[in-house]
């Protein structure tokens, strides 16, 4: 695919693993010019490609310009079942950002590779594409909204600096926590994960025996980055009420923290649960000598989680805006609503 008023000396192909560097760049100067920092490593960037349903040869497409330097990438998501909720994306280096034909290509192929799956859903289910674009990226929302995809919500990224030690948590009676030990309760973990997120927005329920796989290859990406002590599971007696699981590091920045999940399940909430979560969890980074922790959240969360942050000291710091393109109309299997 190569439309024909790109200039013939660009090459347009799928990525191999020989571009790691090549797509870091190019992610990087994109990643600085909005957030003024690099936001990618060639780790992370390898675990991402060695996702067990993620094919370099079959889910992307990058063009590069005649000096071998990569200009774009594409991508197309295979989610897994049930095949409801369909991820794609373009990016572009941002001196290409004012191409409008670079990104309207590469935005046609992503649609293209991702539909190939909408047969493999549920007969008479709502099939959708899934896109999204930082607030102040105008060059990359544009081509979004060209491409067909409409805005459905709003995400926000949180910080909170640790510039002094965090209150002590307080447990609700009956309520203890320790870290996790991932190879004996995974399975119990992935469960409680599950049935904690049922009710936030667009919450797409996968087959547990997939969900166990998604989670054993995340935890296989993570190499030396992997730190099960700062995976904190609250008990009370042997049940899990509720999961904090924070990273070591944000883009080899080992500063900083992210909440890779938070979460309780629905028969713990309004026990105070997660605000000491939070507060235990930051306890524990600033005692390591983290100066802050972030995370990425629906701005319109379902069980009200925008204010249980503030509560904790987060403050917004950037808006990511979600947008969807539906594929094929039909009955709405995702969570929208909180149940009456």
């Amino acid at each position: 695919m190569k439309p024909s008023d790109w200039p013939a000396n660009w090459t347009v192909r799928p990525a191999s693993f020989d571009d790691v560097d090549l797509a870091v760049d190019m992610f990087n100067a994109r990643s600085r010019k909005f957030y003024g920092e690099n936001q990618s490593t060639v780790d992370d960037m390898l675990g991402w490609w060695k996702s067990p349903r993620f094919d370099l040869a079959r889910d992307t497409c990058v063009v590069l310009d005649e000096t071998g330097r990569m200009i774009a990438w594409s991508h197309a998501v295979d989610p897994g079942e049930p095949y409801l909720s369909l991820g794609c994306a373009v990016i572009t280096d941002p001196d290409f950002a004012d191409r409008d034909d670079l990104w309207d290509g590469l935005y046609a192929w992503a649609l293209t590779h991702t539909s190939r799956h909408i047969e493999k859903a549920p007969e008479g289910a709502r099939v959708f594409a899934v896109e999204s674009a930082m607030d102040e990226d105008e060059a990359r929302r544009s081509a979004v909204e060209r491409a067909g995809f409409e805005m459905v919500r709003v995400q926000n990224t949180m910080r909170i600096d640790l510039d002094e030690t965090p209150p002590e948590p307080e447990w609700s009676e009956g309520i203890d926590v320790r870290a996790a030990i991932v190879e004996e309760e995974l399975e119990r973990i992935v469960a409680a994960s599950r049935e904690a997120f049922r009710d936030h927005w667009g919450f797409v329920e996968e087959p547990l025996e997939q969900a166990l796989d998604d989670w054993k290859s995340w935890l296989s990406s993570l190499g030396d980055r992997r730190d099960p002590s700062l995976w904190f599971v609250a008990h009370e007696g042997d049940e899990i009420a509720g999961l904090g699981f924070f990273s070591t590091e944000i883009a080899g920045d080992r500063t900083r923290s992210y909440v890779e999940t938070l979460s309780v399940r629905p028969a713990y909430r309004k026990r105070g649960i997660a605000l000491a979560l939070l507060h235990h969890s930051f306890g524990e980074l600033h005692r390591r000598g983290k100066t802050a922790v972030e995370l990425d959240m629906d701005s319109e969360n379902l069980t009200g989680a925008p204010r249980l942050y503030e509560r904790a000291g987060m403050r917004v710091i950037r808006r990511t805006i979600n947008y969807e393109k539906v594929l094929r109309d039909g009955q709405d299997l995702t969570t929208r609503k909180l149940a009456a």
